[in-house]
């Protein structure tokens, strides 16, 4: 009995030191497209672990964008987030992992399962079943915490620095007698049939839902969502990634948005009883 009441104090001892540790670190680092992907946020899963990590309390970043000044001058304030596949044939399974500045892994949360048929909703659904591990460590950054990155700490900035700057080899232009003719016709315009994308350039796109008409206005962070007749946005879509994906956030929800194939804005979020909703503005002409 003392050896089982020693192993579980020491356990949650164990677990109590690793919550503390992270809050040494400031930025969660997301790369736009996980391993096990075919291409950049497949299923939205990158937009959502995005989303999941700040509604724990998190400070996130597209690997791709530039980084602030304070993980530019000490990149061990950042932890890359991965996301592994473990899935079989009837059960999708996710576990999350963050990785320092070292390449240690200093977390990696229960495998969240899903055995929902649909390959995006099981996604969804394990990740943030795998993600109740993120929740429970109750993280707040504390700047006291965080240690001076030494020389070899700062050594994956250096590397990504230098394969940026990295110039391309010299190649010595092919000389030819003959006389290279300018085509006088263009190449055929290619036909894309996304409405999202052909309106690319619009100022406001109009949707409806329930009878209420909605509109997006543009703006530099992404688009202010607008009811009928409403002279203040009730939400706002701030740009995540790609064209096609969106942070969704209002006084009362926050969640991921995207637009289908057919034009069609789509909002999904958690409700009160943490259970996913998903909301659809059908695209409009008025």
């Amino acid at each position: 009995m003392k050896k089982i009441l020693f192993v579980l104090t020491f356990f949650i001892g164990t677990i109590s030191t690793f919550a503390q540790d992270l809050d040494q670190y400031k930025y969660i680092i997301i790369p736009e497209k996980f391993e096990f992907s075919k291409e950049e946020n497949q299923y939205q899963l990158n937009t959502l672990t995005k989303f999941l990590f700040e509604k724990y309390g998190f400070e996130t970043i597209m690997k791709s964008e530039q980084k602030p000044l304070d993980l530019q001058e000490n990149y061990c304030l950042g932890l890359t987030a991965y996301v592994k596949d473990n899935s079989g044939l009837f059960v999708t399974k996710l576990v999350v992992q963050l990785e320092d500045c070292r390449g240690n892994i200093v977390l990696e949360t229960k495998e969240g399962r899903s055995r929902i048929k649909d390959f995006k909703d099981a996604h969804h659904e394990a990740l943030r079943d795998a993600f109740s591990t993120i929740k429970e460590l109750n993280y707040k950054y504390d700047p006291s915490e965080v240690s001076a990155p030494t020389a070899s700490e700062e050594a994956p900035q250096a590397v990504e620095k230098a394969e940026v700057a990295k110039p391309e080899p010299k190649t010595e232009p092919v000389r030819t007698s003959k006389k290279i003719e300018t085509p006088t016709t263009a190449p055929a315009e290619v036909v894309v049939k996304n409405p999202m994308i052909e309106n690319a350039s619009a100022k406001e796109l109009n949707f409806e839902k329930d009878g209420i008409n909605y509109s997006l206005k543009k703006s530099d962070s992404g688009y202010s969502f607008y009811q009928e007749n409403s002279e203040e946005p009730f939400a706002v879509l701030a740009k995540f990634g790609g064209q096609n994906d969106f942070i969704y956030k209002s006084l009362t929800r926050q969640g991921v948005a995207y637009f289908d194939e057919g034009g069609n804005l789509i909002v999904e979020y958690l409700n009160a009883e943490n259970k996913s909703v998903k909301l659809v503005y059908k695209a409009s002409a008025n």
